[in-house]
């Protein structure tokens, strides 16, 4: 049964915030109290609807969408007098869009309503939307997610060319200035002399910085590509973490460009990493499958696994991971992530890159 309203829908002191709030909507809007009068509109629904503010104030939502085909889909909703939430497509006349072809006015009603504990009234928001500008504002945050996943990639590539400069830079530098100073010690060392310690602690610090060079950035990727990268990797996790790295790949060299060949070992390397950290003495198996259309890699571990909807829903676990990061990026690239991970039964990730096909056939 519908709710029976009286003279006094709205309390006094929230009848001109109502109004307030109600007039500085930018899309048509109307506060509905008890499921059917209308108590505040601002002038975009005045101009949808062709409906005007009665002085009685028996104005009725009804009587605003009488000639919108499917309100009744609204009203019932709002009449029940319970706490609701939704949206449905309301169909107005033909309006001309030219002489020739008229077209049909369509808008998305979508409402809100609530229950006030003190008068146990319905109030109801309802806003009216064109789902051009629906799908406008569609397009827009899309445009939008678009030019960030791009910002990220090249924020991405331009810390790996500073990585890699720092790299150079470590190992040109630094490790040949000590290597030079390892050699005078040497040749400079009286006769009798023991220097063997400081020698000793001098090619402990060589081999420190010079493995910190190739974490920085690994210039096997650079100078022999992804696959000698990835056994690379393999190689250094397994001694790095005490934990067994393998590799299966086709032995093919994916055909990856630079800049994807980047972002897809850094994210390779994240994921390897996270699972060689949090799968210790699990077994973690790299693999690198092309064919004519994409590369697939993927990273399997044995390890304990994680619930993967919890890290998704918590505020920081997902990026703690770097599974936002890495997801980001390969989208970015025009690739695809993808994560299985459940408790007891290890994780596996894979990701997916497209190959650019038209130009190796223009090329063949």
């Amino acid at each position: 049964m519908p709710q029976q309203p009286d003279a006094n829908l709205l309390p006094l002191e929230l009848r001109s915030i109502s109004d307030a709030v109600v007039s500085l909507m930018a899309c048509p809007a109307a506060l509905v109290a008890c499921g059917e009068m209308v108590v505040a509109l601002n002038a975009g629904w005045k101009r949808i609807t062709g409906c005007r503010e009665c002085s009685s104030g028996s104005l009725t939502l009804s009587e605003c969408l009488r000639k919108f085909s499917g309100h009744e889909d609204l009203l019932t909703p709002l009449r029940a007098g319970s706490q609701s939430v939704g949206a449905i497509t309301l169909h107005g006349p033909h309006r001309p869009a030219s002489p020739e072809e008229p077209r049909r006015c369509e808008y998305v009603a979508r409402w809100r309503q609530v229950e006030t504990s003190s008068s146990c009234r319905t109030y109801a928001l309802v806003v009216l939307e064109e789902p051009s500008e629906v799908e406008h504002l569609v397009s827009v945050i899309s445009s939008q997610r678009v030019r960030i996943n791009h910002l990220l990639i090249r924020q991405t590539l331009i810390e790996e060319k500073e990585r890699r400069r720092l790299g150079r830079a470590l190992h040109d530098g630094i490790v040949q200035d000590l290597v030079q100073i390892r050699a005078q010690i040497v040749r400079d060392t009286q006769p009798g002399s023991d220097t063997t310690r400081l020698v000793g602690e001098l090619d402990i610090v060589i081999k420190g910085i010079r493995e910190l060079a190739f974490e920085f950035s690994p210039p096997i990727l650079e100078d022999l590509g992804l696959r000698p990268a990835l056994h690379w990797l393999a190689e250094y996790l397994s001694q790095r973490y005490g934990t067994r790295v393998e590799v299966a790949d086709d032995a093919r060299e994916p055909p990856l460009p630079p800049p994807t060949r980047t972002i897809v070992f850094r994210a390779v390397r994240e994921l390897a990493i996270n699972a060689a950290k949090h799968a210790a003495g699990a077994e973690i198996v790299l693999s690198c499958v092309t064919n004519d259309r994409t590369t697939r890699l993927a990273i399997r571990d044995t390890g304990p696994g994680f619930n993967t909807a919890e890290v998704h829903q918590s505020t920081d676990g997902f990026d703690r991971y770097g599974l936002l990061s890495v997801e980001q990026q390969i989208r970015g690239i025009g690739g695809s992530f993808e994560l299985v991970s459940t408790v007891g039964e290890g994780t596996r990730a894979a990701i997916t890159v497209l190959l650019d096909c038209e130009k190796d056939d223009a090329r063949a």
